[in-house]
């Protein structure tokens, strides 16, 4: 059997895009099946594993961690023979402390592969591009555009064997790329928005030709991509767009999502929870969120938490954004569903703590 792990630091969304990817497609002996979800830790992962039967001939496992010895007992169970890590963000720093530590806490699994096993690796990511052998074999890198760049370092970054071009924003109607692969390029609609979903197909397409499907193949799994409650899952309910991203939040998909809000039409208006596992930084990264809702052009900004105070001081920095602060997501919803009118573009984001689904169905019940 062949198994396929892979860790994300951020965008949970690309789980679903990145299952779809490979598992949409109706060709070859491949056939998608959805096992019980479990957490992604090491009490839901050996759940899953326990799910897995002889006729299934490919498993996909993720594989999340939040301190450093995590992956290496993960991996262990999983032995994945392609692994996937999509980048090295900003979550878990409480525990791991910088994003050295997460790159070192997450590429604990390149000790548990299988000895021909494959990594796949996004080769824009700075931390990641230095990682160019693993276990004597090169790793696959994928990207925008092929050129290596030059890392803050100034050193030159991973040449990428898989990357996109033509990149083109299509709003809600998702993205439109180029993907240029050894095999050869096709044109890809992936139906998500967001130009961070650009990566996640090129990370499907690296695994789907490890799998030995076509470029044809792949390109029809990317085009048949879905999200899923609390993965920039867009609801249409009493005339407005809520874009249920509440799974969970981290500085870097907060901005992300923030980018998806702002290529809506209509009123736009931001929902926002604090962020956890933060460590000593915690306050300057959701002020940095506060920022992007500021540079973003979006119209209003409804922050609720200890930790969402900065999100309204960052958003301050644009005169034009109107700011609604409060100390707990209770407080805000009576104000959130008074304000709300037909015609507005809602994102509702936030850490899993802050329980913020409950946000989403009370504006869509």
């Amino acid at each position: 059997m062949f198994v396929r792990g892979y860790q994300m630091s951020d965008c949970k969304e690309i789980t679903e895009l990145f299952y779809n990817t490979v598992h949409t497609i109706n060709a070859k002996d491949y056939t998608k099946e959805q096992l019980d979800v479990y957490p992604y830790n090491e009490i839901g992962l050996p759940l899953t594993i326990f799910q897995i039967k002889k006729k299934h001939q490919v498993a996909v496992l993720e594989m999340g961690i939040s301190d450093f010895g995590e992956m290496h007992r993960l991996a262990a169970m999983a032995q994945p023979d392609v692994c996937v890590i999509t980048n090295i963000g900003l979550c878990h720093l409480e525990n791991l402390g910088t994003r050295d530590g997460i790159l070192q806490a997450k590429t604990e699994v390149f000790e548990h592969m299988q000895p021909d096993g494959t990594v796949i690796l996004n080769g824009d990511d700075d931390k990641l591009c230095t990682k160019k052998v693993v276990n004597g074999k090169p790793t696959i890198f994928y990207g925008l555009e092929q050129a290596a760049a030059i890392s803050a370092t100034g050193e030159p970054m991973a040449e990428k064997s898989i990357y996109a071009t033509d990149v083109k924003n299509l709003g809600l109607e998702g993205m439109q790329a180029k993907i240029h692969t050894p095999q050869g390029d096709f044109d890809a609609h992936i139906p998500i928005p967001g130009e961070h979903n650009v990566y996640n197909a090129l990370a499907g397409t690296a695994v789907g030709l490890q799998l030995g499907l076509t470029i044809r193949e792949i390109a029809a799994g990317i085009a048949a991509a879905q999200t899923i409650a609390g993965r920039t899952n867009l609801l249409h309910v009493n005339g407005m767009l809520v874009i249920d991203d509440c799974y969970n939040a981290n500085p870097v998909s907060m901005k992300a999502s923030i980018d998806v809000l702002s290529h809506t039409s209509g009123r736009k208006i931001a929902v926002l929870g604090d962020m956890g596992e933060l460590g000593s930084d915690e306050k300057e990264l959701h002020y940095g969120v506060g920022r992007a809702v500021a540079e973003s052009g979006i119209d209003v900004l409804f922050a609720a938490g200890e930790l969402a105070e900065q999100y309204a001081l960052g958003a301050k920095l644009n005169e034009k954004c109107e700011v609604h602060y409060f100390k707990t997501r209770e407080e805000m919803m009576p104000e959130l569903q008074a304000y709300v009118r037909e015609g507005d573009a809602i994102l509702v984001k936030a850490s899993h703590f802050m329980e913020f689904p409950k946000v989403v169905s009370a504006l869509t019940e």
